[in-house]
Parts: C-alpha cells; sequence; structure tokens
C-alpha cells in the first residue's frame, strides 16, 4: 500500500509539473503571438548645438513669390511677352515706332489713290465703258465693222428685185435692233421670185424633195427620203 501511495504521489507531482509547464509555454506563446514589432519613428526635432552652428534664414515662400511677380511682372505689348522692369522702355519705344509705321503706311495708300485718282488709273464700276459703234453712213444700222462690211456688198450687187443699190431691204432691222438683209421690205419683192420661198431653177416649191417640192443638195448623196441618187447642185423631187 506504501509504495502505491508513493506511485500515486510521484504521479501527481509530475503532473503537476507537465501542467505548469504546460501554461507557462501557452503564455510564453501567446505573448510572442501578440508581440508587434516596434517601428522607431524619427523625430522631427533634433538637438543642434546652435553654440557654434551658423543660422541660414530661408525667406518666407510667399513673400519672394510676391517679390519675382513685382519684378518680373509680364506685360504684352502685343508683340512679345517681356519682363516689365527690364524691357518696358523696348516695349514702349516699339510700339511707338509700329504706330508710326501703321500711320504713314495709311497715308501711303492715300496718297496712292489720289494720285489714281488725279491720273486717270483704273477705275472698278461708274461710267460708261461701252461705246456704240458707228459707221458713219445715215441709212446704215451697223453694230460692228463686219455688219458694216455686209451691208456694203449688198449696195454694191444691187438689189434682185428691183435692182437698186440703195433698196430699202439693205436697211431694215430684226426684233432685237440688228442690222441685216431683209427682201420684204422692197417695194417690188415677189414670194415666186424669192429662193426661200421657190426654186428658182425649176419654180417649185423648196422643201424635202416630196409632196412635189423641190430641194438641192450641195455634194453628191442618195437621197435620204426615196434613196435615189442626186448629183449635188441639181433639183430633186421623189417620185
Amino acid at each position: 500500500m506504501n509504495k502505491l501511495f508513493q506511485n500515486k504521489k510521484l504521479m501527481a507531482i509530475i503532473g503537476g509539473c507537465l501542467a505548469c509547464i504546460l501554461i507557462i509555454t501557452i503564455i510564453v506563446v501567446g505573448a510572442f503571438h501578440n508581440k508587434t514589432p516596434s517601428v522607431e519613428t524619427p523625430s522631427n526635432t533634433t538637438s543642434v548645438d546652435t553654440s557654434n552652428a551658423i543660422i541660414v534664414e530661408t525667406p518666407d515662400t510667399e513673400t519672394q513669390a510676391n517679390s519675382d511677380d513685382s519684378t518680373n511682372a509680364i506685360v504684352d505689348d502685343g508683340s512679345a511677352l517681356t519682363p516689365k522692369d527690364n524691357n518696358s522702355n523696348n516695349s514702349s519705344t516699339n510700339t511707338g515706332q509700329k504706330a508710326q509705321n501703321n500711320e504713314s503706311t495709311v497715308n501711303s495708300k492715300d496718297t496712292v489713290n489720289e494720285s489714281n485718282e488725279d491720273s486717270g488709273g483704273i477705275q472698278i464700276g461708274g461710267g460708261d465703258t461701252t461705246t456704240k459703234y458707228s459707221c458713219g453712213s445715215p441709212n446704215h444700222h451697223c453694230e460692228s465693222p463686219e455688219t458694216h462690211a455686209y451691208i456694203l456688198n449688198l449696195e454694191l450687187e444691187g438689189c434682185p428685185y428691183c435692182g437698186s443699190h440703195s433698196c430699202p431691204s439693205f436697211y431694215g432691222v430684226d426684233e432685237w435692233g440688228n442690222a441685216g438683209y431683209f427682201p420684204k421690205l422692197c417695194p417690188k419683192y415677189d414670194t415666186n421670185k424669192d429662193p426661200v420661198y421657190y426654186c428658182q431653177t425649176c419654180g417649185k416649191k423648196t422643201g424635202d424633195g416630196k409632196n412635189g417640192t423641190c430641194v438641192q443638195f450641195v455634194n453628191d448623196c442618195y437621197c435620204p427620203n426615196c434613196g435615189k441618187f442626186v448629183k449635188a447642185r441639181t433639183c430633186h423631187t421623189c417620185e
């Protein structure tokens, strides 16, 4: 019995020691797990020995900006950006020169315009630029030298109806006022003698060859209506 009791007592001691070791182990592990590394933050202030230190004064940023703005203010003179203090005199001088140059340019333009007006230069608009043609003949209504030559030829040949060299048919005008030859104005005009209406060779009415009319071709050809071959400048009537 005593031996058994001693064994139980030994077992209790061992168990108690194990329990203590286990508790200590749990505490150490938990403490190590929850422990966070401490980060050393640099101090904003450092201790400096001011007995022999050289103090450098830093100018205020705002003050420096204001001083820079006052000394280097930008002024737009219309041609470039220049600092106010350094080039203000130059900019004013350039501006004055430009104004004088502009005035001289305007004055020179006005002088040129006035000289052109006085000397009869080119003018756009105004004035009568068209001159009506006149051949000098009282009975003619010629609007150009070509028309005048045509009327002169008519006068030289004479009228085919009355034989006059100053027939009224030479001096008529159309609905637009243009001169020309108008045979119906002749007092002796005859429709049968007018080659526009009647053939002066065979006496038939002029036409395309159909319905008893006469046609004359400039070149040898086949009539487009009847297919007959027709010699140039000959009367042809389709049959």
